[in-house]
């Protein structure tokens, strides 16, 4: 394939006279006609440019055309074919022509790190017009742009390109590293997908393939379903350098080319599936077998196409120590078996079985020997779970029952009247903020979170908030900022404290050297501090939905000021997080079940001991009276004379 010329290259490709049209009219240059190649470029070694051009002449410029040189190997016919195979599964959409070549004079981009979203097409926003593509954009860029710490950089994404259920999206390589971290944030409804690309493979339109690009296409495909194995699910891709028809297309003339080969196969099975889980389905198993392949690097887009394989036979390759396979490491997340025989790291790694362990959470078998099971991971995952901090009931230390009083008062009053609470008990000085922990542990089987969206604006989560501006920013203070807050904080319900106590955790303590409001007091005046930690049903009106959240809630409270309440909430902070029951810290709990085996056994021990009687004769005067020990002993004395000489021990 010859180079692309100018921008007026294209134009004279698009002339179907073969002249370049102009509106000034006057005297231009006779042209001959103009050529174009297969994929509708300008062919600038077409005989009107050079008509004396030998058979043995090769451009320099050309889009990675083999020079010819280097000994024996494919055809030239074949390395042209998988030229054109390479141009056409990654070079084939406007997409892949950004990621693969420079800015030249043909006006590519170069430096664009390409990222792959998944989720678009199942969000709420499809239905609208260009079907969210612009709302998504918008949203990767405005929380990209968010997240870092310090001053704020503004996100760029530089090119986007929608191709089936994937929009890829083109940025700077800084600026794709932000990017990368809105993997699983929730956009309109839908957990998204944001991992790097594949590069030059990502599938061009079939709408705009050529019929050669189909049938190249088609002997790729081909190729793959001779090596999948329906029965067992398994796709063998081992041994690919010396696969006939892969020779035969000059696939694996050089490193890079099988480099790209591999990825255009990944490719080339993600458009084979509609859904991530048909594709999970169908395969469960791939052999990589006598690849040569000494770090994964060389394929690791496996680990992106199937994230959730279940079997890897990696045997037969070049991997020598754990580094050549660093680049997996936390993918595979179900991956069960591992095949690594006849790999150098069998001899130069020992604890490398080991390390596999760790790395793959769900790994059980490696080279066909199991190494734990099911039950053991399962329960090495309950392990690693956060535990909760035991809690020994309320520690509630009142003053003249100042802080039961506001308990009581303070949530009726919020969910039923927050204006008239505001007035009572808040002032100017008086301080609120909120904050969502939206990855508390919560009970796995409850029913999904309610959205957050009426409160994620709000949020002062210190782990989440870092500029210095945005937290000022979310600290409310006064009345009337409190107030206007409040009024857009969904509709509230609190279980009723008197009869619903256990549904609360409190704590209440003396809080001495408070500020004096009034100014009077340098050594300040005593206060409460109130911790509650709850439950309350929620009903969003905006959304109609209504559902659980659990909460804390920590005021501070100080002596009110000459003419108002007793009492004022000099600090208020509310954290709110998904529902999950508190433990009734109100009941004592029941004693932990005794074993009787081990009971009946030291009862025997020691009726042993104190009489000098053998265990077999200590438990047939136990279990005569029901294993009651102050019966037995009574019982041992009545008859003591009469047991025979076996029932003691000998002395020693």
């Amino acid at each position: 394939m010859a180079p692309r010329g100018k921008a007026q290259s294209t134009r004279e490709a698009r002339n179907p006279l073969g002249a370049k049209s102009s509106s000034r009219g006057g005297i231009q240059k006779r042209r001959g006609p103009t050529r174009v190649d297969t994929d509708g470029d300008l062919d600038m070694d077409g005989p009107s440019k050079r008509p004396n051009r030998g058979p043995a002449t090769e451009t320099s410029g050309g889009r990675g055309r083999p020079s010819g040189r280097g000994g024996p190997g494919p055809s030239r016919g074949a390395a042209k074919v998988a030229q054109i195979v390479m141009k056409q599964l990654g070079g084939g959409s406007d997409l892949a022509s950004r990621v693969s070549r420079p800015r030249g004079r043909g006006g590519q981009i170069e430096g664009l790190t390409w990222l792959r979203v998944r989720g678009l097409k199942q969000s709420k926003a499809a239905s609208n017009s260009d079907g969210g593509l612009s709302d998504l954009l918008s949203f990767l860029e405005r929380k990209a742009s968010s997240l870092g710490t310090g001053r704020k950089r503004h996100i760029t994404i530089r090119k986007s390109h929608r191709a089936g259920e994937f929009v890829f999206v083109g940025a700077n390589k800084e600026d794709a590293e932000e990017l990368l971290k809105l993997n699983t944030f929730t956009f309109a409804g839908v957990q998204l997908e944001v991992v790097e690309s594949n590069g030059d493979f990502e599938p061009s339109s079939k709408a705009t393939e050529s019929p050669e690009t189909a049938e190249l296409r088609a002997k790729l495909q081909s190729i793959l379903s001779q090596r999948y194995i329906g029965e067992n699910k398994l796709l063998k891709l081992d041994a690919l350098a010396s696969d006939p028809e892969l020779v035969t297309l000059g696939m694996f003339e050089n490193r890079e080319r099988a480099l790209k080969t591999f990825k255009g196969l990944m490719a080339i099975c993600d458009g084979l599936f509609k859904t991530a889980q048909e594709k999970k389905d169908a395969i469960h198993s791939i052999s990589l077998a006598n690849n040569s392949i000494d770090n994964v690097i060389q394929v690791e887009s496996v680990a992106v196409s199937f994230p959730q394989l279940k079997n890897l036979d990696m045997s037969g390759n070049q991997v020598s120590n754990m580094d050549g396979l660093q680049r997996w490491k936390g993918k595979f997340k179900e991956l069960e078996t591992i095949y690594m025989t006849g790999n150098p790291i069998e001899g130069t790694d020992v604890n490398y079985k080991t390390t596999l362990l760790e790395w793959f959470p769900k790994l059980q078998n490696i080279n066909g020997v199991e190494l734990r099971t099911a039950q053991q991971i399962a329960e090495e995952e309950a392990a690693r779970l956060p535990k909760p901090i035991p809690q020994s009931g309320p520690d509630f230390r009142d003053v003249n029952g100042i802080g039961e009083q506001f308990l009581l008062d303070f949530f009726t009053a919020y969910d039923t009247n927050r204006e008239g609470l505001i007035a009572r008990l808040y002032d100017a000085g008086s301080q609120f903020s909120l904050a969502v922990d939206a990855v508390s542990v919560r009970d796995p089987n409850a029913p999904a979170p309610l959205p957050w969206a009426a409160y994620i604006k709000s949020s002062r989560n210190l782990m989440k908030i870092n500029s210095h501006h945005a937290r000022s920013q979310r600290l409310f203070k006064g009345q009337a900022v409190i107030h206007d807050l409040w009024k857009e904080l969904p509709v509230t319900k609190h279980p009723n404290m008197k009869e619903e106590l256990s549904k609360y955790i409190m704590d209440c303590h003396p809080l001495p050297g408070l500020a004096d409001p009034t100014g009077q007091s340098q050594l300040g005046v005593d206060g409460l501090i109130l911790a509650v930690h709850g439950e309350f049903e929620e009903y969003d009106q905006k959304s109609g939905t209504t559902g659980k959240r659990s909460f804390s809630r920590t005021f501070v409270l100080g002596p009110g000021l000459s003419g108002t309440a007793p009492i004022r909430v000099v600090s208020d902070m509310l954290s709110l997080r998904a529902y999950s029951p508190l433990p009734n810290v109100f009941v004592a709990p029941s004693p932990a079940p005794v074993d009787a085996a081990n009971q009946h056994q030291a009862m025997i021990a020691e009726l042993s001991k104190q009489t000098g009687m053998v265990p077999q004769y200590s438990e047939m005067c136990l279990s005569q009276v029901e294993w009651d020990f102050g019966r037995a002993l009574v019982i041992f004395n009545e008859k003591k004379a009469q047991l025979p000489p076996e029932a003691f021990a000998p002395a020693v």
